[in-house]
């Protein structure tokens, strides 16, 4: 069940890495593009996080299987730390990275 929790934060990662490169590719440095990457991204990432986050918990609190309900919350709790951990952890790699990132990427000017 753990697998959709990561499809999600793959998605969401995979979000804000593409706006980073696009803005990088523009000759923004990394501040800029991190910054411009998670701007324009947080909203959609925190809407679709909070959806799974609700559907998996009203389904768990909802269910009269245990087994369900608990697989369930434990998706519900994923979410919200997938959701967390892009917004927070995603964006400081970029910066920390943005040397091997702008070396081994051809789109992005030096």
């Amino acid at each position: 069940m753990e697998q959709f929790n990561f499809g999600a934060t793959i998605d969401y990662a995979i979000l804000i890495t593409n706006k980073y490169l696009v803005a990088k590719s523009e000759g923004k440095d990394k501040k800029e593009a991190v910054s411009e990457a998670l701007g324009t991204s947080i909203g959609s990432i925190v809407v679709s996080g909070l959806c799974f986050f609700g559907a998996t918990f009203g389904v768990g609190v909802y269910s009269k299987i245990e087994m369900i309900g608990a697989l369930c919350n434990l998706m519900a709790r994923g979410a919200i730390i997938s959701m967390i951990t892009v917004i927070c952890v995603l964006p400081a790699f970029l910066m920390i990275f943005d040397g091997l990132i702008t070396k081994t990427t051809k789109k992005i000017k030096n």
